[in-house]
């Protein structure tokens, strides 16, 4: 009984030292920025435009009545880094700016040519940035201005941003820190994906409404310059090098001209082995994959083992062509690494990397390369030959 006192007394002390939630904001009092755009302005500054939502029209269709209007606002500000921008935003608000639930960053395609390299400082620095954000290109126009664009199947034009790119399978929610990566690595430099604007496909879109859409990749240089694009499937050939792709369907034409299957790869990677001998380096890159069979307009018959080897075959080999005239492609025409071949080479020859890191893009040109691909074909759907196939036309 006596201990029981006294534990209830220790407790009641306690009480007089525990302390409230003295400095924290309501989240009536936020500004949630959800997207935001980064464009050249006049005078060598950064013009800095973010979505912020509006919380009263978020729930629009998800009950009975709904409020007219878009479910967020664009706000921009303008100054010498971002966060002078970014505090010439907050003097229109009467909420405070609120950066830690950005879904994508937007970077217009005229800033991104003069080069990111003063102008990402803050995104590392600060910790209300989330680095898993993504960070996107956008081709022929200005963030303000896909910030403005409309996209059907989402209310907020940053989150549909986020979401097309996974869709087509990058990583949808590293780019930023994959691009703060290869930024300041030796052996590996930045690629991001780029939006494309183009006429919104929403009929109920006033018109002259833009949309946009997934249109390759942007290839940066180690001053963070942007120097060229690749086109979708290069871009996807890319991310597959560097071992940062999710997903990938490859289609090829099989035996006669007409007759092609598409495999659908879910668990993909890469591996790339270096060699050094004297002035030459070599690299050996062996891509993986397993996926499934979702189209099969050829007469084999995909429940035969044999069948099932060729086919394999057949898709390899196409994998193995896009991915060397990719390579070859950024070797010749943009010298700079976007797929790691400097990385594997530190790692392998530290010793030797000291003397190629200083001026990578040179040697880059001049690796040889290989390409090996290992598919494997896992399930062939619920049938086996093409149903539109005679019996008497199978192969078995």
């Amino acid at each position: 009984m006596i201990l029981h006192k006294v534990l209830c007394m220790i407790l009641v002390v306690f009480l007089f030292f525990l302390t409230g939630c003295w400095d924290r904001t309501e989240l009536n009092d936020l500004a949630i920025e959800l997207g935001l755009g980064l464009d050249q302005a006049k005078n060598n500054e950064l013009e800095i435009s973010a979505q912020f939502i509006i919380p009263s029209k978020m729930g629009i269709g998800q009950s009975g009545s709904s409020n007219s209007g878009e479910p967020f606002f664009i706000e921009s500000g303008t100054g010498k880094n971002t966060l002078e921008a970014v505090q010439m935003i907050q003097k229109k608000l009467s909420r405070e700016v609120f950066r830690g639930h950005h879904r994508v960053i937007v970077i217009g395609e005229q800033l991104a040519r003069n080069g990111l390299a003063d102008v990402l400082d803050n995104y590392s620095r600060d910790p209300d940035i989330r680095l898993r954000a993504d960070a996107i290109v956008v081709k022929g126009s200005t963030a303000k201005q896909f910030l403005e664009s409309s996209t059907p199947l989402e209310n907020i034009p940053a989150i549909g941003a986020q979401k097309v790119h996974a869709q087509t399978g990058g990583l949808g929610d590293r780019s930023l820190v994959n691009f703060l990566i290869a930024g300041s690595s030796d052996g590996i430099t930045p690629i991001l994906p780029v939006l494309q604007m183009i006429p919104s496909s929403n009929k109920q879109e006033q018109p002259g409404t833009k949309g946009f859409q997934i249109e390759g990749g942007a290839i940066f240089n180690k001053d963070l310059k942007l120097v060229g694009f690749l086109n979708n499937q290069e871009e996807s050939t890319s991310l597959w090098v560097a071992n940062r792709l999710s997903k990938l369907t490859i289609t090829e034409t099989i035996q006669k001209g007409s007759e092609n299957a598409s495999l659908y790869l879910t668990k993909i990677g890469s591996k790339i082995k270096p060699s050094i001998r004297g002035k030459t380096i070599k690299c050996d890159i062996v891509l993986s994959g397993e996926g499934t069979i979702q189209e099969n307009n050829t007469n084999l018959d995909l429940t035969q083992p044999k069948n099932l080897t060729l086919l394999e075959h057949a898709l390899e080999k196409k994998a193995e062509k896009q991915a060397l005239q990719t390579i070859q492609k950024v070797q010749e025409q943009y010298g700079t690494d976007i797929f790691g071949l400097g990385e594997a080479i530190h790692q392998k020859y530290p010793s030797k990397w000291k003397g190629l890191k200083k001026n990578w893009a040179k040697p880059f040109r001049k690796v040889q390369v290989s390409v090996h691909a290992n598919l494997t074909i896992r399930r062939v759907g619920l049938t086996g030959p093409s149903l539109q196939v005679k019996k008497n036309e199978i192969k078995k």
